[in-house]
C-alpha cells in the first residue's frame, strides 16, 4: 500500500480487492502518537474502525553500542546559536503554542574528507520557507498537529524554499565558516548563497557567522521571515 501525504501532519493509502475498498488515514497527534481510522467499503456493508499506534525508535530499547553514531550526535551548540540569530533578528513565535525550537532543525547530512586544518563533516542549520519566504515550523507537538489539521481545505502553505546554513569547522586557527544559502526546494537550486568567517566555534561565534552571511544575501535582496504558523491567510 502506497502511503501518501494528505497535509503537514497526515497520511492516507488505499488498498482494494478481495470485493472491498479499503481506505487508511494516518494522522500525527503528537511526533511520537498516530491516530489511525480505516473505512471499509464492498459487498452492501461499511466498515469503520480506529487504532492509536506510538512510533518507536529503532534504536529503542537496545544496547548502548548498538546504537548508531547519528543518534548519539550532540546538536546543542547549533540549537543554542540558532536561538541566538533568531533573538538577533527579532523573529517570535507567531503564538504560544509554538516556540523558537520548533522554526529550524540541524543536522549532518554530508561526509566530507577531514585534512589537517579542517575539523570534519560540515553541519547544517536549516530553515523552511512559505510563501513571501515567511519561516514555517518544522515541528509541531500536540496543539500545533490539531491547529494544522483543522486548517480549512488548501490553507496550508507547502515550504517552497529553504534557508540553510552550512557550517563549516577549522582548527589551525580555531575559525567557523558559514555558507547562507537560499534554496529552491523543488529544483535544489541555489538562488543566493554569501559566506562568513568568523574566529572561534563557539555558540556565540557561530550566532555572529549565521547573522553576517544572513545579512548578506538580505542585502541582495533575499529577505526572510517573519514566523508562521503554517496556515496561509
Amino acid at each position: 500500500m502506497d502511503i501518501l501525504r494528505s497535509a503537514t501532519s497526515g497520511w492516507t493509502g488505499t488498498l482494494t480487492g478481495g470485493g472491498a475498498t479499503r481506505v487508511f488515514r494516518f494522522n500525527a497527534v503528537t511526533p511520537r502518537a498516530i491516530d489511525s481510522w480505516m473505512d471499509a467499503f464492498g459487498g452492501g456493508m461499511t466498515v469503520q474502525r480506529g487504532m492509536k499506534l506510538t512510533l518507536l525508535n529503532g534504536t529503542e530499547n537496545q544496547p548502548v553500542d548498538c546504537i548508531f553514531d547519528s543518534d548519539l550526535q550532540d546538536f546543542s551548540r547549533e540549537n543554542a546559536a540558532a536561538e541566538g540569530f533568531m533573538a538577533l533578528r527579532g523573529l517570535v513565535p507567531p503564538s504560544p503554542d509554538f516556540v523558537p525550537h520548533d522554526f529550524f532543525r540541524a543536522s549532518q547530512v554530508e561526509q566530507d574528507t577531514q585534512t589537517e586544518a579542517r575539523k570534519g563533516d560540515a553541519l547544517h542549520i536549516r530553515f523552511l520557507l512559505g510563501h513571501n519566504n515567511v519561516i514555517l515550523p518544522t515541528a509541531r507537538a500536540a496543539t500545533r498537529f490539531r491547529a494544522v489539521c483543522t486548517a480549512d481545505e488548501g490553507t496550508l502553505d507547502p515550504p517552497r524554499r529553504m534557508l540553510d546554513f552550512k557550517i563549516v569547522e577549522y582548527d589551525n586557527p580555531d575559525s567557523l565558516s558559514v555558507f547562507a544559502r537560499v534554496i529552491d526546494i523543488e529544483t535544489g537550486k541555489i538562488i543566493a548563497q554569501r559566506e562568513s568567517q568568523v574566529a572561534g566555534s563557539d555558540a556565540d561565534a557561530l550566532t555572529l557567522a549565521m547573522q553576517e552571511s544572513a545579512a548578506q544575501i538580505a542585502a541582495d535582496g533575499s529577505t526572510f521571515g517573519p514566523l508562521s504558523d503554517g496556515v496561509s491567510r
